[in-house]
């Protein structure tokens, strides 16, 4: 059917003909059903090689940071996910600005966070050798149960390596978005020599250059890696305009955000409404996110 320009979709309209212009319907059906989705590399509208360089950056970035000089880092036999975590990326190289500001991964953030969507964080996993799973959860921190129906966060992931069971791939519970719970103890996967018994998660295997999309609410881990190659992805973590980003880019030089142009400079949090003292909120930001109050994606 013709998509209008309908004042009640608060902006949701325009959202879902960019995703029919990129072929993405069948992706948001999928989020709708299942919790996530899997987009190929053709439809990511990168370049061919952009998951190899930016495989490489990340690659670097691992080996000149001093791993000490991460939290995590000093807590490695407890920490949640194995392996390397970098932080902060978008300072880092204009490469994963691209990885945040492609057209693909702010129609899929839209649409799941609202028009008002906002940068909660930017991390690289990276495992260079063998690794433990990471236990079943949902990547809504700090939410009590029951989960509100609509996720608080997602998490959009640029594969940079073949992801398949060996190599330590993402588990997904279909449906689990639906739950609006976290996962107990005794709902724990169990693993026998690398492989999942027979259970409620299954495997979400993708190509480098693949995007792994999904929700807050969705239940997930990982498989035990057992290979020796490397596993690595970048997540773009959008959350909702009211939650407080896990990372601050209040530093970043003005010069170097009217680069990127407006839309980055709202994406990382310069036009916030939130943050003022004696003076109050800033009228015309706080009318900028209101239209997204009348809807249930805003």
């Amino acid at each position: 059917m013709e998509i209008g320009t309908w004042k009640s979709m608060a902006g949701m309209d325009e959202t879902y003909r960019q995703a029919r212009e990129y072929g993405l319907e069948t992706n948001l059906a999928e989020l709708e059903a299942f919790g996530f989705t899997v987009i190929p590399p053709d439809k990511t509208g990168a370049p061919r090689d952009f998951a190899a360089r930016l495989l490489d950056r990340v690659v670097e970035i691992a080996a000149d940071e001093n791993a000490g000089a991460v939290e995590l880092e000093k807590h490695n036999a407890t920490k949640p996910a194995d392996g390397r975590q970098l932080f902060n990326l978008l300072r880092r190289d204009p490469l994963f600005v691209e990885t945040m500001m492609n057209p693909v991964t702010r129609i899929m953030g839209a649409y799941m966070m609202g028009q008002s969507f906002r940068l909660s964080s930017m991390v690289a996993f990276y495992k260079p050798g063998p690794a433990r799973s990471t236990p079943m959860h949902t990547d809504s921190v700090g939410v009590p149960t029951p989960l509100p129906a609509y996720s608080s966060i997602c998490n959009i992931s640029w594969v940079l390596s073949d992801y398949t069971v060996e190599n330590g791939t993402f588990g997904m519970v279909p449906g689990s978005h639906r739950w609006c719970r976290h996962p107990v103890a005794t709902e724990q996967p169990g693993f026998i020599g690398g492989a999942l018994e027979e259970g409620l998660c299954v495997p979400v295997c993708a190509e480098p250059g693949s995007l792994i999309v999904f929700t807050g609410n969705t239940w997930h881990c990982t498989y035990p890696k057992t290979t020796d190659a490397a596993r690595a992805h970048v997540v773009v973590a959008f959350c909702r305009n009211y939650v407080f980003p896990a990372e601050r880019y209040d530093d970043m030089p003005d010069d170097e955000v009217a680069r990127y142009g407006p839309e980055f400079a709202r994406i990382i949090g310069r036009e916030a409404w939130q943050g003022y003292r004696a003076e109050g909120p800033k009228l015309e930001r706080l009318l900028a996110v209101r239209p997204a109050y009348q809807s249930q994606h805003g």
